[in-house]
């Protein structure tokens, strides 16, 4: 038994933001580096949605296009960059809420790989016999939710939405797979609280400061460093393992961090326009949310055919997990 990956969907929140250009000098260093460049707009979705909403209207159209009925779901694997409380996890609501009634679920979180490695569940689930239909859901509702970090220009390339993908079994979707943790690179990116009065508390402290990301050009360089080799190893490995070279592929999607990332990926793979898809500009990083958004995309956009090869590529964090995967479009 083989799993099919049968359709993948977004949805993404209707308040657009739009990014002003910046006007004069900037006391932030950092704004204007490259590591923050190349989005036009995004989405911002609190405090219109809450994530679990998100993932709801998700599936909803999932299960609207595919036809597919909410109590023959067995499985939901949920990935969400921001839940509505500290603990649980989305996950039940979403469940509950689409009449999911015969599924369980399963919250994971590889950060920005966190789509590729809940694929890769479902795909081990539904080739096991263990399920038949599984869903997989990606919500991020982070950047809406901090509206001090908005004030930086440092924030102006993150977004919200969500997405949900069927598998089942049918014909072999995935035909090959690379993932790696890589955790020397662990604690280098992180979202925590910002310093209040020149002092540092941890976010399970009273008095914590609102959550940041204290980014620095130091770190900004490693983490530079760490994705430009990670990503296309990785999706080298994956293309050596299903055979294939880079010339076999029709389509590269990658995690969408910022355009310099973009155009310095598709030059180390070799794959270069037209044959990769961004929606970078449109909805920015969207974190886990990233890949399956740009893949609903350009499904909606008819850039992938019956048969088609499809690379996919992403790293987490500061680089401390990358994944990578390579897919026969059925």
């Amino acid at each position: 038994m083989k799993a099919q990956i049968i359709d993948v969907v977004s949805f993404m929140p209707e308040r657009r933001v739009v990014n002003e250009p910046p006007e004069g000098s900037s006391e932030d260093a950092l704004a204007d580096n490259a590591f923050f460049s190349g989005v036009h707009e995004r989405r911002f979705a609190s405090p219109d949605y809450l994530s679990e909403d998100l993932g709801v209207r998700a599936v909803e159209r999932l299960l609207e296009r595919t036809g597919i009925l909410p109590e023959t779901i067995d499985l939901l694997v949920c990935s969400c960059i921001f839940s509505d409380t500290f603990w649980p996890g989305i996950g039940p609501a979403i469940q509950h809420r689409v009449g999911a009634r015969q599924a369980t679920i399963l919250n994971i979180d590889t950060s920005c790989s966190s789509y590729l490695s809940g694929l890769n569940t479902a795909r081990a689930f539904v080739e096991s016999g263990q399920y038949k239909r599984v869903v997989v859901v990606t919500v991020t509702n982070f950047i809406s939710r901090l509206p001090e970090f908005q004030k930086s220009r440092r924030s102006s390339v993150l977004g919200d939405g969500a997405s949900a993908t069927l598998v089942m079994p049918g014909a072999a979707s995935i035909i090959a797979r690379y993932e790696r943790s890589h955790g020397e690179h662990y604690g280098l990116f992180r979202f925590e609280p910002d310093v209040v009065d020149g002092v540092f508390k941890n976010y399970w402290e009273r008095g914590c400061g609102p959550i940041t990301v204290n980014f620095s050009r130091d770190m900004v360089e490693a983490i530079r460093t760490n994705a430009l080799q990670l990503v296309p190893d990785a999706v080298g490995r994956c293309l050596a393992e299903a055979r294939l070279s880079p010339s076999d592929v029709n389509l590269l999607i990658t995690h969408q961090p910022n355009e310099t990332f973009l155009k310095e990926w598709r030059a180390r793979i070799g794959i270069l326009p037209p044959r990769t898809h961004d929606t970078l500009s449109r909805y920015g990083n969207l974190f886990q949310g990233s890949i399956p958004v740009t893949l609903a995309d350009a499904l909606e956009s008819g850039r992938i055919r019956r048969g088609d090869i499809v690379a996919l590529g992403t790293f987490s964090n500061g680089g401390d997990f990358v994944s990578s995967m390579v897919l026969r479009w059925q």
